[in-house]
C-alpha cells in the first residue's frame, strides 16, 4: 500500500493488514501506479466540481476513473461507458481531453449527466439561479406569520396543492409549500435543467428524516430524536429554503470550477428507452 494511504488508514483506525490480505495492492501499484484504496483522498476531493451537483448512490470516485483513463487511453481517444450512471467517467474523460459516449437507461440519470456535461453561459446561469432563489425567499417570507414564539401560516398567500401522498407524508407543510412554489417557477427560466437538479437535491435533504439517514430512510420523523451524527437531540427538518439557498450557491460554484478546466473534447449522452412488452 502507498505510504500516504497507509498513514491515512492508520489515522482512521482502518486495518491495513486486512486490506493487504484481501487485495494485492503492490500489484495495483506496479500496473496502475496506485493501490486503489484512495483512503487519503478526502471527501471534498472525491466530490470535486460537478461530481457533487447531485448525490448518486454507488458512483465511482473520480480518482479511480482517472487512474484507468490515464493508464489505458490517450488524449484524443474516445471512451464508451455503456452504463454511465451519474456521468463520472464522461466528465473525467473530458478533463483529460478524451471524447466520450455514455449510454444510460434512467431518465433522471441522463438529466444529471446532461447538466454536468453541458457548456453553459455561466453569467446567465448565475443570474437565473439567484433570481429563482430571490423569488422563493419572498414567497417563504410571505407564507409565514411570526408571533408569540411560534410560526403560523398566512392564509392570504397562495398555497400549492399536490395529489402526491408521498410528498404529504415526507415533508413538513412549510417545506412542501416551498418545494411546490420553486417547481412552479422553473418554467420561467431558460436553464430549467439546472433548477430541476437544485430542487431535487434540496428536496432530498428537506425530508422529515434523521440527519444521519439521507440514503435509505424507512419512515418520516416528526418528533425530536437522538441524532448519532451530531451527538445531541435534533428536531425534524421544517423547511426547504435553507437547502435550496445552500445548493443554489454550491451549484454556481461547481459549474464555474468545471468550466475553467473543461476541454473541447466531446461528450455524447445516449438515453435508452425501455422496451414495452
Amino acid at each position: 500500500m502507498l505510504e500516504v494511504n497507509k498513514a491515512a488508514a492508520i489515522k482512521f483506525g482502518i486495518d491495513t493488514h486486512r486490506i493487504e490480505e484481501k487485495t494485492d495492492t503492490q500489484r495495483s501499484i506496479e500496473i496502475l501506479g496506485d493501490d486503489l484504496t484512495f483512503i487519503s483522498v478526502r471527501e471534498f476531493q472525491r466530490t470535486k466540481h460537478v461530481h457533487r451537483l447531485h448525490p448518486y448512490l454507488g458512483k465511482f470516485i473520480p480518482q479511480l476513473v482517472e487512474v484507468f483513463l490515464r493508464r489505458y487511453f490517450e488524449r484524443g481517444d474516445t471512451i464508451l461507458d455503456p452504463f454511465s450512471g451519474s456521468g463520472t467517467a464522461l466528465i473525467e474523460a473530458n478533463v483529460l481531453g478524451m471524447n466520450s459516449v455514455g449510454i444510460e437507461l434512467s431518465p433522471f440519470n441522463v438529466l444529471i449527466q446532461e447538466v454536468k456535461a453541458k457548456g453553459y453561459n455561466i453569467p446567465e446561469v448565475e443570474k437565473e439561479i439567484k433570481d429563482a432563489l430571490k423569488r422563493l425567499k419572498g414567497f417563504s417570507h410571505r407564507l409565514q406569520i411570526k408571533g408569540r414564539g411560534q410560526t403560523l401560516f398566512d392564509d392570504k398567500v397562495e398555497r400549492f396543492e399536490t395529489d402526491s401522498e408521498y410528498l404529504k407524508e415526507w415533508f413538513s407543510d412549510r417545506a412542501l409549500q416551498e418545494i411546490l412554489f420553486y417547481r412552479s417557477i422553473i418554467k420561467d427560466y431558460k436553464n430549467q435543467d439546472i433548477l430541476m437538479i437544485i430542487l431535487s437535491r434540496s428536496a432530498r435533504s428537506a425530508r422529515l428524516i434523521p440527519h444521519y439517514d439521507l440514503a435509505r430512510p424507512k419512515k418520516p420523523v416528526r418528533e425530536t430524536y437522538w441524532c448519532i451524527k451530531h451527538k445531541r437531540y435534533c428536531t425534524p427538518i421544517d423547511e426547504a429554503l435553507k437547502f435550496i439557498n445552500r445548493y443554489s450557491y454550491d451549484t454556481i460554484k461547481r459549474l464555474k470550477e468545471f468550466d475553467r478546466i473543461r476541454t473541447d473534447a466531446s461528450i455524447k449522452i445516449i438515453p435508452v428507452r425501455r422496451q414495452k412488452n
